[in-house]
C-alpha cells in the first residue's frame, strides 16, 4: 500500500466516509476508503436509526438491494418526561411509515456500515481494514503555500491523494492536525453508552403493540441521566432492543457519574424494566457525539482537503447519520468537480462549503444555536421540567375530594413557585429545540 495514489482518500469508512467513497467512486475517480477498525462499523454507534429520504437520494430504492441489513420499519416515535415512577408520553404512530418510500428504518452499525462500505467497494473504491492515519502530508505549493497531498499511516507507510476527505469522528484529530478545528472540550459533546439486547420478534412486536415487522423508537429525558441534562432511548430491531443513555461529558465527569451504572439505573426504572423482561445483554458500545452546535462548525475546507459528518460538527438534534450521509454527498461532488477541473485549492473546493451552507440542516442548526450555551449555564432545566410535568399530571389525574376550580388553583400555585415563569418557559422552549424524539 506504501506510496499508493489517488485520486481521493476518505479517513473513515462510516456513513460520511462510506458515502462519499461510494459516488465518487461511481464517478470512476480511483477511492481508498480507510478504516481503522477490524470492519466498518465495528467501533461505531448511533440509535439507531436511517432516515429513508436522504439515503435514497445515494441508493433508490435501497430496501430492495440484495443483503441489506435493515431491522424494522419504524412507525412510531415517542418522548417521554420520565420521572422516577412516572412518564408523560408524546407521540406519533403513523401506519404509512410502514410503506414504501417508508421514513425510517432501525439499524445496527455493525451490521449496516460493513454493508455499506461493501457498496463503495463494489463501485471500485479499495477498502483498506486495521489503517490508521495518524498524519497529514503536504505538498509545497508555493514558497509560503501548500496543500494537502495524502495522509501518512500507523507504521510510516502514505497514501497520497490529490483530496482528503476526512470523515474521522468526533475526536477529529486529523482534522485538529490541519489547522481547521478546535480541540472539543467537555461542554462541547455528549457521552452515550449502548446495550444490545436479543429478545425473540414476537415479543418486541406485542410489547410494543406493533404489527410484525414494525417498529417503534421511544427517546426519554430526565429520570434517564439525571441529575446531568441528557437522554435515554429504546429503539426496536428485527430481534432485539438497543438501550442507549447518555449526557454532557463534563457533567458526566463534574457530577462523577458513571455512564454504566446509569445504563443499569435506566434499565431498573418500573416503566422501562417491563419492556426489557427476559432480554439478554449481547453487546456494549460507547461513542462521543459533538455537541458544539453551530457556533463550533470547524473550517470545511482548505487546499487538498474536506471534513464531513461529525469531524465537520454536523450534528442537529437527533439527526446526525443522515446529515453525515448528506455531507458525504456533497464531498464527492465537490471532488468531482475537482478532479474533473484538475484544481485542487480551497476556491474549487468550497463548493463544498456552499452546498452545506445552503442545506436545510444548516439553517437548522444556525437557528438552535444558542441551545447548548443555555442547558451548559442551566443544568437543571430537563429535571425542573420533567419533575413539574409529572407532578402537575399527577395531581391533574388524580380522583380526590377537591372541585376541579380548587385542583386547577393548586397546580398554578405549584408551577408558579416551583421557578420563575419566564425560567419554565425557556426551559421548555429550548427543551423542545434540543430534546427530539432521538
Amino acid at each position: 500500500m506504501g506510496n499508493d495514489r489517488y485520486n481521493a482518500v476518505v479517513v473513515g469508512a462510516g456513513p460520511a466516509g462510506s458515502t462519499a467513497a461510494l459516488l465518487m467512486a461511481r464517478n470512476n475517480l480511483s477511492v481508498a476508503l480507510i478504516e481503522r477498525g477490524k470492519y466498518p462499523g465495528c467501533k461505531n454507534m448511533t440509535g439507531g436509526a436511517i432516515v429513508s429520504m436522504p439515503f435514497q437520494e445515494i441508493l433508490p430504492e435501497y430496501w430492495k438491494m440484495e443483503g441489506i441489513p435493515l431491522e424494522r420499519r419504524l412507525v412510531s416515535d415517542e418522548l417521554w418526561l420520565l420521572d422516577s415512577d412516572s412518564a408523560v408520553r408524546v407521540g406519533f404512530t403513523g401506519k404509512k411509515f410502514g410503506m414504501a418510500p417508508y421514513n425510517k428504518h432501525s439499524i445496527l452499525r455493525y451490521k449496516f456500515d460493513r454493508w455499506y462500505a461493501g457498496q463503495a467497494v463494489k463501485a471500485g473504491a479499495k477498502l483498506f481494514n486495521n489503517c490508521l492515519a495518524v498524519d497529514l502530508v503536504y505538498h509545497k505549493t508555493g514558497l509560503m503555500s501548500r496543500k494537502v497531498d495524502g495522509v501518512m499511516l500507523e507504521g510510516g507507510d502514505v497514501i497520497h491523494a490529490d483530496v482528503v476527505i476526512l470523515a474521522e469522528g468526533a475526536q477529529g484529530s486529523l482534522t485538529q492536525k490541519a489547522g481547521l478545528r478546535k480541540r472539543l472540550q467537555t461542554n462541547e459533546m455528549t457521552l452515550y453508552v449502548k446495550e444490545i439486547l436479543e429478545l425473540p420478534a414476537e415479543k418486541i412486536e406485542d410489547r410494543f403493540n406493533m404489527e410484525k415487522g414494525e417498529g417503534a423508537i421511544i427517546g426519554m429525558i430526565g429520570y434517564p441521566a439525571s441529575p446531568a441534562i441528557g437522554k435515554g432511548g429504546i429503539w426496536t430491531n428485527r430481534e432485539s432492543l438497543s438501550i442507549v443513555v447518555g449526557a454532557y461529558l463534563n457533567q458526566i465527569t463534574g457530577k462523577g457519574l458513571n455512564p454504566l451504572q446509569l445504563l443499569e439505573r435506566f434499565k431498573g426504572h418500573p416503566l422501562v424494566k417491563r419492556l426489557l423482561e427476559g432480554a439478554k445483554p449481547v453487546k456494549y458500545l460507547g461513542h462521543i457525539i459533538p455537541r458544539g452546535g453551530f457556533k463550533k462548525i470547524p473550517t470545511l475546507v482548505n487546499d487538498g482537503v474536506i471534513v464531513v459528518g461529525d469531524a465537520a460538527e454536523m450534528v442537529s438534534g437527533r439527526r446526525g447519520m443522515d446529515l453525515a450521509m448528506i455531507t458525504g454527498k456533497f464531498a464527492a461532488e465537490a471532488t468531482s468537480q475537482a478532479c474533473a477541473l484538475d484544481r485542487y485549492d480551497r476556491d474549487v473546493l468550497s463548493s463544498y462549503e456552499a452546498r452545506v451552507k445552503g442545506s436545510f440542516f444548516y439553517q437548522d442548526m444556525k437557528s438552535s444555536k444558542d441551545a447548548e450555551a443555555y442547558f451548559n449555564k442551566y443544568q437543571d432545566s430537563d429535571f425542573l421540567v420533567t419533575k413539574a410535568v409529572n407532578d402537575l399530571a399527577y395531581k391533574f389525574f388524580e380522583q380526590n375530594l377537591e372541585s376541579d376550580k380548587s385542583k386547577t388553583i393548586k397546580m398554578a400555585e405549584e408551577l408558579i413557585n416551583m421557578q420563575p415563569l419566564g425560567k419554565s418557559a425557556k426551559d421548555i422552549l429550548y427543551g423542545i429545540q434540543n430534546w427530539g424524539v432521538l
